[in-house]
């Protein structure tokens, strides 16, 4: 008997690169299965290798560089394959949408440049669920395949393919493979069980007749063994079993069949490790703030940049390289040890301040510099009306209009003083407070009372929000109590950091416990009612809020958290009748059900999302937001959000402490388009900037006026090796149209670009200082300027 099938062998050390040891040690593990696998290619003539991730080839060219060149020679003799084209292997539902541009551009442009190669192949082989956001930004970097291990790890529905095309949000797709390896996974063995079992498992063998498998010890690296070697000598023509060759993941992928092959549509969900998008909640608070910081920076720098100050390319490189970093897949979810996380918040911490000196620094010299005068900027594409706290300290005797003391300093909000996108105004009036209008808090009967000219909120004695009515629509926004906080008892059956179990909800009771309620602040700008309550050993203190004439609550949360193996969630039963929920994710929103009619969703009882979820009808609608949460669940008109856990493995201190975020209630007129939402989540997520400047400061008018089809907002940064400014915008709702983008000088050039700033054949008319593009449902668009 000869061999039954094929399968293209590639030898790979899955090296993370924090998860049970911290950074430090894998840079060691790097060193040492580098110089281990070069070791085996001496001895072993056909033996070839893979290795993801730009981070690591980065940490070798620091500490061993000699170790490097001989990787780079191994590289030029085609048997040492740097693979992936991204960073790190990063979270590919956590991280947001201009940070997974950047994990591509830079582990693109270090490949390059270290050895002379572009990766068409993204390898991703162990990351939890992909945003349906994903295959478009792949393309937009040269990437054309995919490869995955985990989607073969769901616990009740097996994922119907193993050779597909994937197609996401905006239509683009790519080609993608997985394989089920009865072993060990990417961690493959060449023994009859790994080889055999795994072109069994191939459903895809009547669409081509070779499998991949990867093999080599992995997660803490280690790599192929000289035993795994000369069993592919021994087992790779051998009777009954799958032929076995070495081989290249590029050049396997490049000899994929394209027609015939299935189509997979929307995002790649994991029927498993669930509880990822809640561990370890202050690493996830702090990527979200780094993600804006840094693009905050970005943006006003290349502003200050086009009046002649300099651009600091380099700082926001470092800057942007240390976020990728922490956004790994054993980082960004959770699932590490608790020493990972000292490092981690470490970091974090230093970039969200480095991003904001350098933003500040930019504004400041746009705004004409100086002390004696405040200017408030605008961080986002898109007018916003004017609403900021000063500084203690700052200059508000100059404001002639209305302002209010407040813990942290001067709220001043005047909804009728508009801040054009990226744009400055001199905080020094703000105008009046017109009759009728301004919020106030009061007693009543049923509660405390926080109401404006179009919503009337009522908190209960137990601290919940028992009426949210809104005044213009004439109707409730909840059908019952809001913000019910719920603990569940949380013990997974294995993977605690990892996983939520389908039965938690079994397991659960309302804390009702209520400490203190009271009125914190009164009016007319702003009204704040604060709600304590202890817990067990913890305690918890929400302050909601309402401005004048906005329609958006916000639950500002401080817990101070000292449970173990319990979860905290908050519950809010909306008056929406909707089949299916919005949640943003990647460039774009993943439309959900509401409904568990199937065991598919029934198996997606905590999903995604990034700064909002909303249930719509078509005349109103009810969102809720945050600033750092990841993990929903939206069942009927009931959105629930998971707020902290407490696994014991493997960091046994995991979110144990202080945690401080805010979410919140935001009902709409019309559907989460005509409503508003995306804004209102950029609003809550980038707050106007502040800065003290020059008495006489100037205002700015905004740097850029869109029209048409709305679009949002990506990037504004100084285009790398080259001149001019990249904008980055996408359409957001799934709208195909004509958008127009009006600055606030002449356009002297306007180029479409791909995500690694590289010209594409894409028409883009430039008149004045106007670009007109045409655009497609959640299409993401880079435009090179010269202006």
């Amino acid at each position: 008997y000869g061999p039954i099938g094929s399968i293209l062998l590639t030898g790979h050390a899955h090296i993370d690169l924090a998860w049970l040891w911290p950074v430090a040690e894998t840079r060691r593990k790097v060193r040492r299965t580098f110089s281990s696998v070069l070791h085996l290619m001496d001895r072993f003539e056909d033996f070839t290798f893979n290795q993801s991730s730009a981070q690591a080839y980065a940490w070798l060219e620091e500490d061993d560089p000699d170790l490097l060149e001989r990787v780079t020679q191994r590289v030029r003799e085609g048997r040492w394959e740097p693979v992936g084209g991204s960073w790190v292997e990063p979270d590919s539902q956590v991280t947001g949408a201009e940070a997974y541009v950047r994990q591509l551009f830079y582990g693109q442009r270090f490949f390059e440049r270290q050895f002379g190669i572009r990766n068409t192949t993204a390898w991703l082989p162990d990351v939890f669920g992909f945003s349906g956001g994903i295959p478009q930004l792949f393309l937009g970097a040269g990437i054309s395949k995919f490869f995955t291990i985990k989607v073969t790890w769901s616990e009740h529905n097996a994922f119907p393919y193993d050779l597909f095309w994937w197609e996401g949000l905006d239509g683009s797709k790519v080609l993608s493979h997985t394989f089920d390896n009865p072993g060990a996974g990417y961690n493959g063995n060449i023994t009859p069980l790994d080889t055999y079992g795994t072109w069994k498992n191939f459903r895809g063998k009547r669409l081509h007749d070779q499998t991949l498998l990867s093999f080599g010890w992995g997660d803490g690296g280690g790599g192929p063994s000289q035993d795994m070697l000369e069993n592919y000598a021994r087992i790779k023509d051998y009777p009954v079993l799958p032929q076995l060759q070495m081989g290249k993941v590029e050049d396997f992928f490049a000899n994929l069949p394209t027609e015939g092959v299935p189509t997979f549509t929307g995002e790649l969900y994991l029927e498993l490790h669930r509880g990822t998008l809640t561990t370890q909640g202050l690493v996830k608070k702090l990527n979200r703030e780094s993600e804006h910081r840094l693009a905050e920076a970005e943006a006003f720098s290349a502003l200050a940049s086009l009046e002649g100050a300099s651009y600091p390319h380099a700082v926001l490189d470092r800057n942007w390289q240390s976020l990728l970093l922490n956004q790994f897949h054993d980082i960004l979810p959770g699932s590490s040890i608790n020493e990972v996380y000292q490092d981690t918040h470490r970091e974090l911490r230093a970039v969200v301040a480095t991003a904001i000196s350098i933003r500040d620094t930019a504004i400041t010299t746009l705004s004409g510099g100086g002390e004696g005068g405040t200017a408030v900027a605008n961080p986002s594409l898109h007018p916003r009306p004017l609403t900021a706290i000063l500084p203690p300290g700052a200059a508000t005797e100059a404001f002639g209009g209305v302002s209010q003391p407040v813990a942290d300093g001067t709220l001043i909000h005047a909804p009728g003083v508009t801040i054009g996108g990226f744009g400055l105004v001199s905080a020094t009036d703000t105008g009046e407070v017109p009759e009728g209008t301004g919020v106030r808090a009061s007693s009543a009967a049923d509660g405390t009372i926080l109401e404006n000219a179009v919503l009337r909120v009522t908190i209960g004695a137990d601290g919940t929000i028992h009426d949210v009515w809104d005044k213009a629509e004439n109707r409730a926004a909840l059908s019952d109590r809001g913000n019910q906080l719920w603990a569940y008892v949380d013990r997974p059956r294995a993977w605690d950091a990892w996983d939520i179990d389908e039965t938690y909800e079994n397991a659960g009771f309302e804390i009702t416990a209520v400490d203190g309620i009271e009125v914190i602040e009164e009016g007319p700008l702003r009204a704040s009612v604060r709600v304590s309550r202890t817990w067990r050993s913890s305690r918890f203190v929400q302050t909601y809020r309402l401005l004048s004439e906005s329609t958006r609550l916000d639950v500002e949360t401080e817990i101070d958290w000292h449970e173990r193996l319990m979860l905290i969630r908050a519950v809010f039963p909306t008056s929406v009748h909707a089949h299916e929920a919005t949640c943003e994710t990647i460039f774009g929103v993943q439309r959900r059900p509401t409904h568990r009619n199937t065991s598919w969703e029934r198996s997606r009882f905590e999903v995604s999302a990034h700064r909002f979820v909303d249930l719509s009808e078509p005349d109103y609608g009810v969102a809720l937001l945050n600033d750092g949460k990841y993990g929903y669940s939206i069942e009927g008109a009931t959105i629930g959000v998971s707020l902290v856990r407490g696994p014991l493995h493997p960091d046994p201190f995991a979110d144990e402490g202080g945690h401080h975020f805010t979410y919140s209630l935001f009902p709409h007129r019309g559907d989460w388009v005509e409503g508003g939402v995306v804004r209102e989540a950029q609003a809550l997520n980038a707050l106007l900037v502040p800065i003290a400047v020059g008495g006489e400061a100037r205002n700015r008018d905004g740097f850029v006026h869109g029209s048409g089809v709305e679009l949002g907002f990506g990037a504004l940064k100084r285009a790398h090796d080259r001149t001019g400014v990249v904008l980055r915008v996408y359409e957001p709702h799934g709208i195909r149209g004509e958008s127009v983008l009006t600055f606030d000088r002449t356009v002297q050039s306007a180029t479409r670009v791909n995500l690694l700033e590289e010209d594409t054949d894409a028409e883009v008319t430039v008149d004045g200082p106007s670009v007109t593009l045409n655009v497609r449902p959640f299409e993401v668009i880079s435009l090179l300027l010269e202006l």
